[in-house]
């Protein structure tokens, strides 16, 4: 028998309006035409994840109730199977502008106009977007609910949905120099393991503005922390959404429902000390009154077109681990653990495309 020949790995995602309802369109799509990013599909970042695709293929745990072993013996007796779950899913890719080519007006940077696959993740994640107040600008800020998605994978002559996703982690990793990479740790909550997986014709897809324009440069981003402005070795912004997994006979294949009740985001990383202020971080560790610093850098060029450029904005940065360092001659501070913090609901974060 002939081997099966590998023929890559893509994905394609959209959000659902409510658990237990796969998107159709994603679960539906099997590329009898051209499809291209408007189709949900998403480009992965080369050197992440499985075959350089930036999709970490996520296992297919199967769960059974054990047997009792045969008689008189130590011999395993086959267990009961009970479902199929799908754990250590993600996705990275290079965070970037949407490309359009406007006239620029504002929300033209609205990444659902060009990439609705990315405006899912993000949406999944626990953001939501808005037009900003001047230039092309589209804001996302943290919103109090879940978002569940639907993804399809494919894997070769395979394919496999995945519905009722949480992301339960979001990582802005920007690297000084290159390019800010995202990854999304989804959770899985349903995979319908009695849906065929076999008989797909791996696609060819467009990935337009995802492949023919390149990511901004993390260079020059005036990064701001502590009220200062000072530069950054290196940094990680996450957006944590813990989820939990509750049972319910109600719910259909599975039996359980993911669920989240709270959200941190939270920042790590080396930053350059101020040599006006070189004790700002201690100060703020200790801070009886609540932070008001903010932690903000600009990558790219805002207004310009195509639009490719963002700012990520955390604000009210309360440290809780820090450690002074060096690198070369210079002082610098290791933030090890912090938090954003605000006293108004869905202020203390702003992804910013501009």
């Amino acid at each position: 028998m002939a081997k099966v020949a590998f023929s890559g790995l893509a994905v394609a995602v959209g959000v659902q309006g409510a658990f237990g309802t796969p998107n159709a369109t994603i679960a539906g799509l099997d590329h009898t035409g051209s499809p291209d990013l408007s189709d949900g599909h998403v480009r992965g970042d080369a050197e992440s994840g499985d075959s350089e695709s930036g999709i970490t293929v996520p296992n297919l745990v199967g769960v059974y109730r054990p047997a009792a072993q045969v008689a008189a013996s130590w011999t395993e007796s086959p267990d009961e199977f009970e479902k199929v779950l799908a754990e250590g899913f993600s996705f990275s890719w290079i965070m970037q502008g949407n490309g359009d080519t406007p006239a620029p007006a504002v929300g033209d940077a609205d990444l659902s106009v060009i990439m609705p696959g990315i405006e899912a993740i993000l949406e999944c994640a626990g953001l939501t977007g808005a037009a900003g107040g001047s230039g092309v600008e589209q804001d996302y800020t943290p919103r109090a609910s879940a978002i569940f998605t639907t993804w399809k994978l494919w894997h070769g002559t395979l394919a496999f949905v995945f519905s009722d996703c949480l992301v339960d982690s979001l990582i802005f990793t920007p690297a000084v120099g290159g390019k800010c990479l995202v990854t999304a740790n989804v959770s899985v909550g349903t995979f319908d393991h009695t849906t065929a997986v076999t008989g797909f014709t791996f696609p060819t897809i467009d990935y337009e503005e995802m492949a023919s324009l390149a990511g901004p440069t993390v260079e020059g981003v005036a990064h701001t922390a502590f009220g200062q402005v000072r530069g950054f070795e290196n940094l990680a912004v996450t957006i944590e959404n813990p989820v939990e997994r509750f049972l319910d006979s109600n719910v259909d294949v599975t039996g359980e429902f993911l669920a989240q009740n709270k959200r941190i985001i939270s920042v790590t990383g080396r930053i350059y000390v101020d040599s006006g202020d070189d004790d700002a971080a201690f100060i703020e560790l200790k801070n009886l009154n609540a932070p008001t610093d903010d932690l903000s850098f600009q990558v790219g060029t805002p207004g310009a077109t195509p639009i490719n450029a963002f700012k990520i904005e955390v604000n009210n940065l309360q440290p809780k681990d820090i450690k002074y360092g060096e690198t070369g001659d210079f002082l610098i501070v290791e933030l090890g653990d912090s938090k954003a913090t605000s006293t108004t609901a869905g202020t203390e974060f702003q992804l910013t495309m501009n």
